[in-house]
């Protein structure tokens, strides 16, 4: 991993893959999960592309800043400085929930940076629900500040409220086929994410959250989705209950050139319940835009039939 200062905050990031590739994909995290989310879906792209990651300002590991509110266009900027920095004009761009917000803004922003778009489980603007939801989040985030705090830090109290955090969005975020056969993945996640959590992670949470709640006030896409016009696939999970489908249809009724693809009893998760067939859809979407690529189109339709349907 390396770190870089750019727009006012050091921003952690990866560059891996094809380093020689001309072609780069840029994946943007949802709001609770690092850079390393991506790892299964990047191992079927590493031979053929360049791949960037990074955590977003007051994501994970990079710099949470407390001079202005965060808001979806200054993540977009820093994501235009990240790459004017790496030396890299343009970009696919992968993203999901959060980071699937941001990539609309981006694209808005950088019109002529964008090559593709992939937006998995994200909205154009929030609703009454939504803000109910991330609210419970912000608050069980702000607790733990104060349980840290007051604890000067300690070990086991950190500890405690990871693991309470964690409990508390867990059900949001998987289908219940998932949950009832893979409790030993989730488990791992949870000892992971009790390992690499740390205070920053809640407090950058806390303003991640306010920043969500600007699609309901002052940063809504909806009404300028029109406005998009690279190449777009969106992604739904059918059984996603913080971003249903209705709103990926919102997004690919809005974008002209877009697919809306609903991967079959699937949560808000996919990139973690269903890698290798979200990885193919990313595969095929990526390399239509590209002239003279159909190295990977008949392994992926089949794959993709038996997963998912339009």
């Amino acid at each position: 991993m390396s770190e870089i200062k750019v727009n006012g905050f050091n921003c952690r990031y990866e560059l891996s893959g094809n380093l020689e590739s001309n072609e780069t994909i840029v994946f943007i995290n949802g709001i609770a999960s690092p850079l390393e989310s991506w790892d299964e879906i990047k191992q079927d792209l590493d031979d053929n592309y360049k791949l960037l990651g990074y955590d977003m300002r007051g994501q994970w590991f990079s710099e949470v800043t407390n001079d202005a509110p965060y808001s979806f266009l200054r993540m977009a900027e820093d994501l235009n400085a990240l790459m004017e920095a790496l030396d890299i004009e343009s970009v696919h761009i992968v993203s999901t929930s959060l980071g699937g917000e941001v990539a609309q803004w981006f694209a808005l922003k950088y019109p002529q940076k964008v090559k593709s778009l992939v937006i998995v489980a994200s909205v154009s603007e929030a609703n009454k629900l939504h803000i109910t939801q991330v609210n419970r989040w912000k608050v069980g985030a702000q607790r733990a500040v104060d349980a840290i705090d007051e604890s000067a830090g300690d070990a086991d109290v950190l500890k405690k409220v990871v693991y309470e955090y964690y409990d508390s969005i867990l059900p949001e975020l998987y289908s219940n086929t998932y949950l009832e056969n893979n409790a030993d993945k989730i488990n791992e996640r949870v000892d992971s994410f009790t390992t690499l959590c740390h205070r920053d992670f809640f407090q950058g949470h806390i303003y991640l959250c306010d920043m969500f709640f600007r699609l309901y006030t002052d940063e809504k896409i909806t009404s300028r989705l029109y406005e998009i016009k690279c190449p777009t696939l969106v992604v739904a999970g059918e059984v996603d209950i913080i971003k249903p489908v209705v709103f990926s249809e919102i997004i690919a009724d809005g974008i002209s050139d877009s697919k809306l693809v609903i991967l079959d009893d699937v949560g808000h998760a996919a990139f973690h319940e269903v890698p290798a067939e979200l990885s193919l859809l990313i595969r095929e979407h990526i390399s239509s835009c590209l002239p003279m690529d159909n190295i990977y189109k008949s392994e992926v339709e089949t794959s993709i039939d038996k997963q998912c349907h339009y």
